[in-house]
């Protein structure tokens, strides 16, 4: 066993304990196993993990910070517990440590298992063995990814191709003459009839369309998108309820969310109190311990309330409690008389309205907290400072202001890097003054944390001769892709900027532009960060930015495939195969078809949000899907960089 491999389990609580004969044998906590020896550690690829119905994530999350290590109040949060914090980390690996092929192959190979699970289901899927038809990909690691898949496929493809060349010399070394091999003819009747009854699941399964195994959904499109086309977004701070309790309270790998018992069942004292009593009292509490509630489509109050607006989701928990209580009202009124049959289904729900009236209770105990701190002054000015930087307004005072006033260090580093991507990078004198600030406040460890910002392009010092009245990149993207939507109604949203109250998710917009095939965002495309490497085709793609290709079978390279012209916009294809699906009575045919978003290098909850209401939309033509590497924040992202 390496060093590494040992460091690797002393950090999992497991101790190689070596007898006088070089035996290992491991222990945890202290406690001899009984297995034998541990001689080696193999890896376990478990790929993608189901968080929700629509969203899918490898987590490829470089290891979990207990929230007391960090530095206080990078959360925010009032309940005082010492949880573990996911930290991202495939930027880092791609970014900063070089490391993006790695990143890449791992991101193609759960592509290809996909692609597996995607043969049989689709109409006209089975010529392309699963493969989806139409892959878009923008920013420089889509299309490292997009090419590895493709090289991938090609290898599975000669693998395939050799087993069975292998297979037919084996039948031919086993070949029997039929005159040595002759059955009597009751054996050949009933052999017969053994063979056919084996071979008609097959035949069902070749009849794609008229049988019920069009019952599953296929992918009928892959846009894979970099992290890197959209750094702005997750420095923002969400205004969605899932949004919010991830930016306050950290939820953990897996859905989940450590607060103390008292928040969500508070006793009388507590609850008699002022709120801002309440954080002492958790403080002072040493018989306070932690609970783990799970946030996923499991619970389907969770599920309706998650994607809503932070001065809606209020109103919405207290209507859901009035329900609640009018619905058992209405049966326990004595007046109102109950026969056997109405009283055994009453009996029977009461598991159910238990189950709700707890998730009730978790949500709006968990509700009032993150408005509280929604609330907060220091919020607001986060916020409306965050919306002046995205009108690309200089804000050095303000962030002067928060350094001196201590300002957690990950909290102020967003609004950095933030200012420094909305404005074409820092100006040379203040990037120096500032950096001096963050050594003498926050310590001489985040020159390190500074030094890998850049290196990953959060921050960049430009020259004074740059005016900050010049166009940047981020103001013709901002102009192009109509981020600012200032008019838009929270509480009755007909646009994705709601979940933030007025900005639009830049990486949204962008699927929003791919329905149109990029028409009308010519000018935007021209910002997208550049693929080395990769040739562009007569219609795959613009300048290495963006790829546009149609998988085929047998497979190809992407070099080959990008020599093809481009295909129709994919709401026009969606539309084609609607109507396909419905000339041949498929069944689900009235669904839309789905698109796979995958996010190399993280997607945030508030992009989350922003692609269910599209998808929700009836103009959009796509059910969406969302795959990502991980689920990252602004905090998370930028510690992730800084390990």
């Amino acid at each position: 066993m390496t060093e590494a491999e040992r460091s690797f389990l002393g950090e999992l609580g497991v101790v190689d304990d070596f007898d006088g004969m070089g035996t290992g044998r491991f222990t945890r906590d202290g406690v001899r196993g009984s297995t034998g020896a541990l001689t080696s550690l193999e890896s376990l690829p478990i790929d993608l993990i189901p968080l929700d119905d629509d969203v899918l994530s490898l987590e490829l999350a470089g290891g979990t910070v207990l929230r007391a290590t960090c530095h206080e109040g990078d959360r925010g949060g009032e309940n005082g517990a010492a949880f573990a914090v996911p930290s991202a980390a495939c930027m880092r690996h791609s970014e900063v440590e070089g490391c993006e092929a790695d990143v890449a192959d791992v991101v193609a190979r759960s592509l290809m298992k996909l692609q597996i699970l995607n043969r049989g289901r689709g109409l006209g899927h089975e010529k392309l063995k699963g493969a989806i038809p139409r892959v878009q990909g923008i920013g420089p690691f889509a299309t490292a990814v997009i090419d590895r898949m493709m090289t991938l496929r090609m290898e599975e493809e000669r693998m395939e191709a050799q087993a069975e060349e292998d297979e037919a010399e084996e039948d031919e070394d086993n070949y029997e003459s039929p005159i040595d091999g002759l059955h009597s003819m009751d054996e050949v009747v009933n052999e017969g009839e053994d063979v056919e009854i084996r071979a008609s699941p097959s035949h069902n399964q070749d009849n794609l369309g008229d049988g019920q195994s069009d019952n599953l959904s296929s992918i009928d499109a892959l846009l894979v998108i970099d992290r890197k086309i959209d750094l702005v977004t997750p420095m923002l701070t969400p205004l969605t309820y899932e949004g919010l309790i991830d930016d306050v309270l950290g939820i953990q790998v897996g859905g989940c969310v450590s607060v103390r018992r008292s928040l969500i069942e508070p006793d009388d004292d507590q609850l008699q109190s002022p709120p801002h009593m309440h954080r002492s009292m958790h403080h002072d509490s040493a018989k306070d311990p932690t609970v783990v509630l799970s946030l996923n489509d499991s619970d389907p109050l969770y599920t309706e309330v998650r994607d809503k607006h932070v001065e809606i989701f209020g109103t919405f928990l207290q209507n859901q409690a009035k329900a609640l209580k009018e619905s058992h009202s209405q049966f326990t009124n004595r007046e109102t008389a109950r026969d056997l049959t109405e009283i055994h289904q009453f009996v029977k729900q009461i598991p159910v309205f238990t189950r709700n009236l707890r998730s009730l209770t978790n949500h709006i105990h968990i509700a009032e907290l993150v408005k509280r701190a929604a609330e907060a002054t220091t919020f607001r000015q986060r916020w409306q400072t965050e919306r002046s930087m995205l009108e690309s307004e200089p804000c050095y005072e303000v962030l002067e202001d928060l350094i001196a006033s201590g300002e957690p260090p990950y909290r102020w580093l967003r609004l950095l890097c933030l200012q420094s991507l909305t404005s074409n990078g820092i100006k040379a004198t203040r990037y120096d003054s500032l950096r001096k600030e963050v050594v003498q406040t926050y310590g001489y460890e985040f020159l390190l944390v500074l030094n890998d910002l850049e290196k990953a392009g959060f921050l960049r010092k430009r020259e004074t001769f740059f005016m900050d009245s010049m166009a940047t990149s981020y103001s013709t993207l901002r102009k192009a892709l109509n981020l600012i939507n200032a008019e838009v109604d929270p509480s009755n949203p007909q646009d994705v900027a709601y979940v933030s109250s007025g900005y639009a998710p830049m990486s949204v917009r962008w699927v929003q532009a791919s329905m149109r095939g990029y028409s009308g965002v010519e000018e935007a495309m021209k910002e997208l960060p550049v693929a080395g490497g990769v040739g562009v085709g007569s219609g795959g793609g613009g300048g290495g930015r963006w790829i546009d290709i149609e998988q085929r079978f047998p497979p190809e390279s992407l070099a080959d495939a990008m020599k093809r012209p481009r295909a129709q916009s994919l709401a026009t294809l969606a539309k084609i195969w609607s109507d396909s699906r419905r000339g041949r009575n498929y069944v689900g045919f009235e669904q839309k078809p789905v698109l796979l978003l995958y996010f190399v290098g993280g997607v945030t909850f508030m992009e989350i949000a922003a692609l269910r209401f599209l998808s929700k939309r009836p103009s959009f033509p796509y059910n969406i899907v969302c795959c990502t590497t991980e689920i990252v924040n602004g905090t998370t992202l930028l510690q992730s960089l800084s390990c």
